[in-house]
């Protein structure tokens, strides 16, 4: 089924990286994330004919990709987006927890 295909029902997240089409290199995308102990699900490449760049849009599993983007971005990659699910749920959770506790007071 199309759920399948692009793994779609594994958990993680998605970022997009906009590359210039001679610097594209999946082998080093690969090695960026793998070496933050993660790995890539599924990737798709966007050309713009008009253009030089690349939309390389990644799945990899991991819910936080903070280290991933901060490696990125040392080795000059530009992050176009980044979706990460449910990233920061138990932050927001504890917060109103807190501010509950402060307001029995």
């Amino acid at each position: 089924t199309l759920a399948n295909i692009g793994s779609i029902k594994e958990p993680g997240s998605i970022l997009v990286l906009e590359i210039n089409a001679i610097d594209y290199s999946m082998a080093q995308i690969g090695q960026i994330v793998e070496s933050n102990n993660a790995k890539i699900l599924s990737s798709y490449i966007l050309s713009d004919v008009s253009s030089s760049l690349l939309e390389v849009t990644l799945k990899v599993n991991e819910i936080n990709l903070t280290r991933i983007i901060l490696t990125f971005e040392r080795y000059d990659y530009k992050i176009k987006a980044s979706y990460q699910a449910g990233f920061g749920d138990e932050d927001v959770r504890w917060k109103y927890d807190a501010l509950m506790n402060f307001m029995k007071f």
